[in-house]
């Protein structure tokens, strides 16, 4: 095999892009090298991230999300003149964009990745409201060896493409199944960013003070506003920050995972990394009618897919008291990711060698 020279690129912070290490872990496996270009906005060393082989290049701009807009867009700006300078001096031939944030503006800017092989990582919706940068996005798809996309829902919004193969939100997914009794109090718990806030307080006022329901929020995020809020609620708690080697401990405490979201933009196609928490663990979950999660998961019974508006409370205990869950529920869908991520990892291999 000839030295392609390979880079992945994306304008995060590393522990923040959980998606890199679907790359880093086959790439590292097999001992190809590589280099990653990022962001790093905290520019603190105590920050844990996993670790990877790739050779690390890093853009040094200290920003955190409460700075104000112009800030933000001169980081934004030097980051992407940064990465494309790198990019051309260091000729790569074989380059890996993650997210839209990242491949828009590089490709626009760059001609080196314009010519070179790459793969588009696509992630969430994000610019596709505008007709212009819509366009460029499926000029990107079309133009490149593959793109990944997190969820075949996108597709409502992108159209159809043969360039599309997907990428689930999780590496290496392991089955952690854990039998559970049929609890007493009912723990539902969220755990990830805590975002939608006016929705979240929607969630908190159904389960708010009903006897036998104990809610969760883990995590960071506008927890502030929300705890606030559930002031008046004894049976809901927030515990914070947390790290992803927590969750296993979470789970072991869950019996019911909250995996609801506002059907907005930016969830509604989207599938969560908690639907493959719910997977690992073979949780049970509560998923938001309407949703393309609700779609693919209606015919699994441990999926209670409800509308939050018109929650019935004696239905979802109803549910909750027939699950049998001494047995695994989630064997087609693994079965399904596992399969998907065998062809991602054929398809990876295959475009470094092109």
């Amino acid at each position: 095999m000839g030295m392609s020279k390979i880079a992945i690129v994306g304008v995060h912070n590393l522990h923040l892009m959980q998606f890199l290490y679907k790359y880093t872990d086959i790439l590292d496996s097999r001992g190809i090298s590589y280099d990653v270009l990022y962001w790093d906005r905290d520019m603190d060393s105590s920050i844990k991230y996993k670790t990877f082989s790739g050779n690390k290049i890093a853009y040094r701009y200290k920003m955190s999300n409460y700075q104000p807009k112009w800030k933000k867009i001169k980081g934004f700006i030097g980051c992407i003149k940064f990465f494309c300078k790198i990019i051309r001096d260091k000729k790569y031939d074989h380059i890996i964009l993650l997210t839209t944030q990242t491949a828009l503006p590089v490709y626009i800017l760059s001609k080196t990745v314009r010519n070179s092989k790459y793969i588009f990582d696509y992630r969430d919706l994000t610019y596709e409201q505008n007709s212009i940068c819509k366009k460029i996005i499926k000029k990107l798809i079309t133009e490149s060896q593959f793109t990944a996309i997190s969820s075949m829902g996108f597709k409502k919004v992108l159209g159809e493409s043969n360039k599309f193969v997907v990428s689930h939100n999780v590496s290496n997914l392991k089955m952690e199944f854990l039998p559970k009794q049929q609890n007493q109090n009912i723990r539902i718990v969220f755990w990830g960013m805590i975002r939608q806030v006016e929705w979240n307080k929607k969630i908190c006022d159904v389960f708010g003070n009903v006897s036998g329901i104990e809610l969760v929020y883990r995590g960071e995020g506008h927890t502030e506003e929300l705890k606030e809020y559930c002031a008046k609620y004894q049976n809901i708690t927030f515990t914070g920050r947390y790290t992803t080697d927590q969750i296993s401990f979470f789970a072991e405490q869950t019996d019911v995972l909250l995996n609801l979201y506002a059907n907005d933009a930016q969830q509604k196609l989207a599938m969560t990394v908690k639907l493959y928490d719910a997977i690992r663990y073979g949780l049970p979950m509560l998923i938001s009618k309407g949703s393309y999660m609700a779609e693919i998961m209606e015919t699994n019974k441990y999926a209670y897919i409800t509308d939050i508006d018109n929650f019935d409370f004696e239905k979802f205990i109803k549910w909750y008291q027939s699950l049998n869950l001494k047995s695994y529920p989630y064997e087609k869908e693994y079965i399904q990711i596992k399969d998907d991520d065998q062809y991602f990892e054929q398809r990876l291999l295959q475009f470094i060698k092109e």
